[in-house]
């Protein structure tokens, strides 16, 4: 069975350490990465289990695969939905100096 896990400890200083669903897990290199990039912590995983739990195969999953969008892209709505709160409380302000007048 493929769950989705993530790497927890750099298996190139010793076990790797991945967590899925709250449970970690050790594992080695050898054998079980099937992926050309280095397992790093942080990166999400799949990981094939055996029936016992054992692990079978971890494959990295791509930034696509989590439907990510870039950095910038995010960046970019977070500064447009600043802006369009700071244009509503400066017309509230507007608003309120004129009925002080």
């Amino acid at each position: 069975m493929t769950k989705r896990g993530k790497i927890l400890r750099d298996p190139r200083v010793g076990p790797g350490l991945l967590i899925i669903e709250g449970r970690q897990y050790e594992f080695c290199v050898d054998g079980v990465w099937k992926s050309g990039s280095l397992p790093l912590p942080g990166l999400v995983v799949d990981v094939n289990l055996d029936r016992t739990g054992r692990i079978v195969e971890i494959t990295t999953v791509s930034k696509f695969q989590l439907g990510e969008e870039p950095a910038g892209g995010l960046l970019h709505k977070a500064k447009a939905a600043g802006v369009e709160i700071l244009c509503k409380i400066a017309a509230q302000c507007r608003t309120a100096e004129r009925r002080r007048r």
